[in-house]
């Protein structure tokens, strides 16, 4: 089949890769939304022409992180961002309610494991009665510490299960 359309998504190096062509310009649009929604990123859709017609998917993931541990903030903040992630992160329990005063779209939130259980109980809490639609990530030191109101507890040493959980968080 002719396909006078072509979707090419473009990758962190801005390199474009050809996903697929498409009878019409519609076609191609409501293909490259299917795409886009499977796997984000900016996507593209030539003619044969060579008329290119940018469109972006929904972009990346924002995940907002709450740490009581200025160094571990920072390496899970770097380790979200190599897995394609937009990270804000806040320092403690006032300092996240501050930020979020502006902030309208999270898709994940993160509780670090190093502030006492009742902090991160009561930040667990306002997370919920303030953003009642966006998952809660808490981080636990061991797996008899859950916080019951988060919607996963990840036992922080388990690096497969966070980033399993992480992943099925943000689809």
């Amino acid at each position: 089949m002719f396909s006078p359309f072509h979707i090419l998504k473009v990758q962190s190096d801005g390199i474009l890769h050809w996903m697929e062509g498409a009878v019409s310009v519609e076609r191609a649009k409501a293909r490259m939304k299917i795409l886009a929604a499977s796997t984000r990123g900016e996507y593209v859709i030539t003619n044969l022409t060579g008329k290119k017609i940018w469109i972006e998917s929904e972009g990346k993931r924002i995940m907002f992180q709450i740490g009581y541990n200025e160094k571990e903030l920072n390496a899970r903040a770097e380790l979200l961002r190599r897995c394609g992630h937009e990270v804000i992160s806040a320092a403690d329990n006032e300092a996240a309610k501050r930020v979020l005063v502006s902030i309208h779209n999270v898709d994940v939130f993160v509780v670090g494991h190093t502030a006492p259980e009742q902090t991160r109980e009561e930040m667990v809490d306002w997370l919920k009665a303030s953003f009642p639609k966006v998952k809660i990530v808490a981080l636990i030191p061991s797996a008899n510490r859950q916080l019951p109101h988060a919607d996963y507890n990840v036992v922080l040493n388990d690096s497969y299960e966070w980033s399993s959980l992480l992943a099925a968080a943000t689809s």
